[in-house]
């Protein structure tokens, strides 16, 4: 009996070995083919489908990076443009103030300053003022009382002395009676001059581009505000507008 038991566990671990044997033969062999799969793949190289994901994904980081810098480029090119044309409208309204400015009141009370709202191009404005002259050599803008002796205008923006404020150098006529600042129909900013008679005299002009030119004279007459609007293009060309104002203060009140 007891050896009876003794062969069936025999048998036993001798089936049990054998099956351990086996599945360690069937299980060397999925792991060789597994390995042999991945050695396959990675000696395959690269699929069409990944060049086209590969390809598709740097067209469009090129694409937003393009975006980006001509965004970019367009912007600086419009701000400077901007800046130049605010700067040319700045100087613009400096040297008409530098006229304007002189002017004001006459010995009598009468304003020397005039404004035709509306009386331009496109809705815009006429400035027209007279201003302290020299008439003759070694005379004097003030006289004795201290008031203004002589109302008239300079030919030429800048003149100071009376060869260019009077054609006779005499005081007994005036030659150039008063200056307009307006603007024409190319719209250009212009400076004109006229005589006693209000006959134009000289036309020059003052500034291009210029769309818009707009003057108000402030409640007590002491004040002139002007605003000049203009447009350029852009070195890409794009047209960028631009205003500027300036409170002109009138010494002679």
């Amino acid at each position: 009996m007891v050896m009876a038991v003794w062969i069936r566990r025999l048998k036993l671990l001798v089936i049990c070995t054998i099956f351990d044997m086996e599945f360690d033969m069937r299980k060397n062999k999925v792991v060789k083919k597994i390995r042999a799969n991945k050695t396959i793949r990675s000696n395959r190289g690269i699929t069409l489908i990944e060049i086209m994901v590969a390809m598709s994904i740097f067209v469009a980081m090129s694409a937003g990076v393009y975006t980006m810098m001509s965004t970019s480029q367009t912007s600086w090119l419009t701000t400077d443009a901007q800046i130049r044309l605010r700067d040319s409208l700045r100087k613009t309204n400096q040297r008409l103030s530098k006229e304007l400015r002189q002017s004001g009141d006459d010995l009598n009370g009468v304003m020397q300053v005039s404004i035709l709202n509306s009386g331009g191009p496109g809705m815009s404005d006429l400035l027209g003022f007279s201003m302290p002259i020299l008439c003759e050599a070694n005379g004097s803008v003030i006289d004795s009382n201290g008031d203004v002796a002589n109302w008239g205008a300079p030919l030429t923006w800048g003149c100071t002395s009376s060869t260019c404020m009077d054609a006779d150098n005499d005081c007994l006529t005036r030659d150039y009676g008063s200056l307009e600042y307006a603007m024409n129909g190319s719209n250009q900013l212009v400076r004109r001059v006229f005589d006693g008679s209000n006959g134009l005299v000289r036309e020059d002009i003052f500034a291009d581009n210029v769309t818009d030119f707009q003057a108000s004279l402030s409640t007590d007459q002491n004040v002139v505000t002007v605003t000049t609007t203009a447009q350029t293009n852009a070195d890409d060309g794009r047209t960028v507008t631009g205003s500027s104002s300036i409170n002109i203060y009138l010494r002679n009140k």
